[in-house]
């Protein structure tokens, strides 16, 4: 019989523990679904409109990034930002395939992301679940508890998880 259980990510507060190893047992998944796909199969929109599977995973870095780095621990945006592979990713769809990006840098692109959301959780504990992060966009501020922001991270990078599933079957990529 196999067993499913989670537990806490060791040396973490342990609610927090938990949120990081929920997002860490999806990261894998998303990983097993792309590490052997080819630069071209991984740069190719699947139809007309559609982002790339490689940019969906640069994307999925790009917004554990901006959540946890820009909300969370407040570091503004500066132009080196800008300049990384993950930024604004999916606004140019058909600009993705001419970078030749790999499965293995992507991977590592967004590893490199969580280690630092892994850095920024260790020094958070419990209580640090329910305080607010506030930020403006479209002129409305909008608060959100971390405890809200890791939950949407998870559900965030699912959701992609599926449709870069669904993009596979598409194209046919085993």
């Amino acid at each position: 019989m196999t067993r499913h259980v989670l537990t806490p990510h060791p040396g973490l507060a342990p609610a927090i523990g938990y949120y990081l190893t929920a997002m860490e047992e999806v990261r894998e998944q998303v990983r097993n679904a792309v590490k052997d796909i080819d630069v071209k199969s991984l740069g190719s929109p699947a139809f007309l409109g559609a982002h790339s599977i490689g940019a969906l995973v640069l994307h999925i870095g790009e917004a554990e990034w901006w959540w946890m780095q820009c909300n969370v621990a407040g570091h503004e945006i500066t132009e080196e930002d800008a300049k990384a592979p993950y930024w604004d990713v999916l606004d140019e769809p058909n600009a993705f395939e001419s970078k030749g990006y790999t499965a293995e840098f992507c991977l590592n692109e967004i590893d490199k992301i969580r280690n630092q959301t892994r850095d920024l959780l260790f020094g958070l504990g419990e209580n640090d679940l329910e305080r607010i992060f506030s930020f403006e966009r479209h002129g409305e501020v909008r608060d959100h508890s971390l405890r809200w922001i890791l939950h949407h991270l998870i559900d965030h990078e699912a959701q992609h998880k599926g449709q870069i599933l669904m993009l596979k079957r598409i194209m046919a990529i085993r």
